[in-house]
């Protein structure tokens, strides 16, 4: 009889233990999972590879989006980006959990030599009011540019973007560490359109880009309205320069971002300009300049 009862504990031990057992391996397997991607280095030069992999359990479909249209099902592999900017990467795992980071692409360091002179690209014409970028090339750390209308020192950065408020011929010098004399460059401002030229080509862009814009705001599918504008007019490049109600600059993809999470529901894009640079026969937009306003302002007047 002893050796009875002891078979049937053992029996009712060995029950309870598989029904804890069963019960944690149903919990583990119903639990919420996390997603564990790895994005391996997150700043890197053009040219230089992105290694992606993913561990998330169970997992058994991956989508990778790069940021710039580019995609990939693998579970793990290397990405390359051949052009400088910040590049939002978005991994979907089952359809159904999704996390993104960001990935700084850089220059080359070699672009620019480090024996080479200290030089001016920029436009030789302008319109007046055109946002104008300046950009400084040479081994230097610091950059003192006078754009020829102040009379004094307008920027220390490297590229920076200045609009001419009067129209006329300047000299632009440069002042850096290495040289002994101002680099110069002449530009000149030509007079800005006039009302009447409202069937401007610049202008019908600078309506189709704010359309797109607010449709960002207004909570519309971001992926569209972004890679519209960016692959239509942008040809492609997100580093492209935005200036807001003539103070704050922005990268475009950052801008959109702000526009998507920060300014959403809230913000009317007023107006766009472009400019397409000094090549006439250029066709990719170089910078945009945006005025916009927060809906709530007008509410409280």
């Amino acid at each position: 009889m002893g050796k009875i009862y002891t078979r049937k504990f053992m029996l009712v031990i060995g029950a309870l233990l598989l029904c804890i057992v069963m019960a944690l391996l149903i919990r583990l397997l119903f639990s919420s999972r996390t997603i564990r991607m790895t994005l391996n280095p997150i700043e890197v030069e053009v040219g230089e590879p992105v290694h992606y992999s993913d561990s998330t359990r169970n997992a058994k479909k991956w989508l990778w989006e790069f940021g710039n249209g580019d995609k990939s099902n693998k579970q793990s592999g290397e990405y390359i980006f051949m052009e400088p900017g910040r590049y939002q990467i978005r991994l979907r795992i089952d359809d159904a959990l999704e996390e993104s980071k960001i990935v700084t692409v850089r220059r080359k360091k070699n672009d620019y030599g480090s024996e080479q002179l200290v030089k001016i690209e920029a436009p030789s014409t302008a319109m007046q009011g055109e946002i104008v970028t300046f950009r400084g090339y040479g081994a230097s750390k610091e950059w003192r540019w006078q754009f020829g209308e102040s009379g004094i020192v307008d920027s220390r950065e490297q590229n920076p973007l200045y609009s001419y408020s009067e129209p006329g011929k300047y000299e632009v010098q440069l002042m850096t560490e290495n040289t002994q004399y101002p680099v110069r460059h002449t530009i000149e401002v030509i007079p800005q359109y006039t009302e009447n030229d409202s069937t401007d080509i610049l202008v019908v862009i600078g309506n189709d880009i704010r359309e797109h814009l607010q449709a960002i705001v207004d909570g519309k599918p971001f992926n569209t309205h972004y890679n519209y504008i960016l692959k239509k007019y942008l040809c492609g490049n997100p580093d492209v320069a935005v200036t807001i109600n003539n103070n704050k600059k922005n990268d475009f993809y950052s801008y959109c971002q702000g526009l998507k999470i920060i300014a959403r529901k809230k913000t009317l894009i007023d107006d766009v300009f472009v400019d397409m640079g000094d090549d006439l026969n250029n066709e990719c937009v170089m910078q945009l300049m945006v005025t916009q306003h927060e809906r709530f302002s007008e509410q409280k007047r």
